[in-house]
């Protein structure tokens, strides 16, 4: 079992305070230039914080499903740890970050945790350090390349490159027809007995496939 709980830091992390606070805590840190996450926890496990406000205009750029898809690649457990109020950040823009959670969360399979202040942050990234790292026994272990995907993982990849459909719809495609090929086989009226597809998502779905290839040059 892990007796001492370490954390790989990132370097641009260095003047957050937040090593201090971990260090606190009673973790090892080690800096490391980290091309994805800014905590790395274990070979499965990273974190990328962000502030309230950060995430709601990083979510308005466009740039928060980019990081959170590389992250995922990355990691089996990607965790995205949220410091401050949403709520407050959000303003009149509340529903469309509690949309971006629901999309994180279901069709991306990033987890959203939410913290008080930079301590609570602290708190939480030494917890998770020691479950992973004392209960499952497992260290750090840096990925700078996505990790390698298993064929489940794969087949469902390549379904939800169809329009509209995130990881959860993608299962149950793959549930209902077998295999990626009689997903993509499937008429407009099969799809559409599926939960989740409707008829306009249905004709979406068909385009993409059915329509013929225009080369750009």
């Amino acid at each position: 079992m892990c007796e001492v709980v370490e954390v790989v830091v990132d370097v641009h992390e260095k003047s957050s305070g937040m090593p201090e606070l971990l260090m606190l805590l009673g973790a090892e840190v080690r800096y490391e230039r980290l091309s994805v996450a800014d905590y790395v926890l274990s070979e499965h496990t990273a974190v990328e914080r962000k502030s309230a406000r950060d995430f709601v205009s990083s979510l308005f750029s466009g740039r928060l499903f980019e990081q959170a898809d590389r992250l995922r690649d990355a990691y089996e457990n990607a965790v995205l740890l949220v410091e401050g109020s949403l709520t407050e950040a959000a303003g009149e823009h509340a529903s469309a970050v509690w949309g971006s959670l629901f999309s994180l969360a279901v069709e991306r399979g990033v987890v959203v945790l939410q913290a008080a202040d930079r301590e609570d942050c602290a708190r939480a990234i030494v917890t998770l350090a020691k479950r992973e790292q004392r209960e499952r026994n497992v260290r750090p272990a840096v990925r700078h390349k996505p990790r390698l995907m298993s064929l489940r993982e794969r087949q469902v990849f390549l379904v939800c490159g169809l329009p509209g459909v995130g990881e959860e719809l993608a299962v149950r495609l793959l549930r209902r027809f077998g295999k990626p090929r009689r997903v993509f086989a499937a008429s407009k009226r099969e799809l559409m007995k599926v939960q989740g597809i409707g008829r306009l998502k249905a004709e979406r779905i068909a385009e993409v496939l059915d329509r013929v290839y225009e080369d750009a040059g």
